[in-house]
């Protein structure tokens, strides 16, 4: 079996690169010809076959060709939680432009079975569409072509909405990176608010079974398939007790300074709890083990 593997450099998407060897898959990942040699590395030594795409569609259509996928995981994405103008056009080609080639490459085998990763800022205050950020606009956008794709081209379609995930070796300068920066620093993290945010962090092992899981439907699935699933593991917990979790687990002190930090444009208050989650899929790594397992 051939996968085709798109954020094989990414965090969750290297994960799941290596899932999909370790399970007997000849994995394909496309990367980008500035991706980090590190990265790229780690995939060759895993046994992955790498495809440098060049931006256009006929390259993209060279790779599909080669690889000639059963399925294929679409992960490769720009997140920028508040961005700047000059964001823009980077947020559109990475999360909207790339897509729409993958999706047009793919549409030439019949039926392509193809899981993509949303994400549940997609959903604010529950909505059924309200973007947390431009980010998640563009993730939206990303879905409104594929369902073209997927009732013109008969292509087999399933969507994992994620929560934000978490892990070992996270090389993403997020919340849990900035909590681990602040304690071997020992300078203060500024925070907004008090720290009433609501966060329901899924593993990064968790979200690559869900997504094993979503390609076994994608494959066994009719032509013009449309799935849209929920990943999420349905306990949310605020900022503060994140951070009190993370150093009981950690066992250190994390010096924050709450409301040091201006809040961000639709600070998710209100926790995602819509949307049905993912049949056969249930989280197997709890919060607190999951903190105490980090590098």
């Amino acid at each position: 079996m051939r996968a085709l593997v798109t954020g094989g450099t990414g965090f969750v998407g290297n994960v799941l690169a290596q899932a999909l060897r370790g399970a007997g898959w000849e994995v394909h990942a496309i990367v980008r010809p500035g991706s980090a040699a590190a990265r790229t590395d780690q995939l060759s030594a895993a046994g992955c076959v790498l495809h440098r795409h060049d931006g256009s569609l006929q390259g993209m259509r060279e790779i599909i060709a080669i690889a000639q996928p059963a399925c294929t995981w679409h992960l490769a994405t720009l997140f920028i939680a508040d961005h700047s103008s000059e964001d823009v056009i980077p947020l559109v080609r990475t999360n909207v432009e790339f897509g729409a080639l993958l999706l047009e490459a793919l549409s030439t085998r019949p039926q392509a079975p193809l899981v993509t990763a949303g994400t549940a800022w997609q959903q604010h205050d529950n909505a059924p569409y309200s973007p947390i950020s431009l980010y998640a606009a563009t993730k939206q956008a990303f879905d409104a072509l594929a369902v073209y794709f997927a009732e013109v081209r008969r292509m087999r379609i399933v969507e994992c909405l994620l929560t934000d995930t978490y892990g070992t070796v996270d090389p993403r300068k997020k919340l849990l990176w900035a909590l681990a920066n602040a304690v071997r620093t020992g300078t203060p993290l500024p925070m907004s608010g008090e720290g009433r945010q609501l966060m329901d962090l899924l593993h990064v092992d968790d979200a690559v079974r869900a997504l094993l899981i979503a390609g076994e439907r994608a494959r066994g699935g009719v032509p013009g398939l449309q799935e849209r699933w929920a990943v999420r593991p349905g306990q949310p917990i605020t900022v503060r007790e994140l951070v009190e979790r993370y150093a009981r687990a950690r066992g250190v002190s994390v010096p924050v300074e709450w409301g040091a930090r201006p809040a961000r444009p639709r600070e998710t208050l209100v926790p995602w709890t819509a949307g049905v989650v993912l049949p056969g899929w249930t989280p197997r790594i709890a919060l607190d083990a999951g903190l105490a397992g980090l590098a």
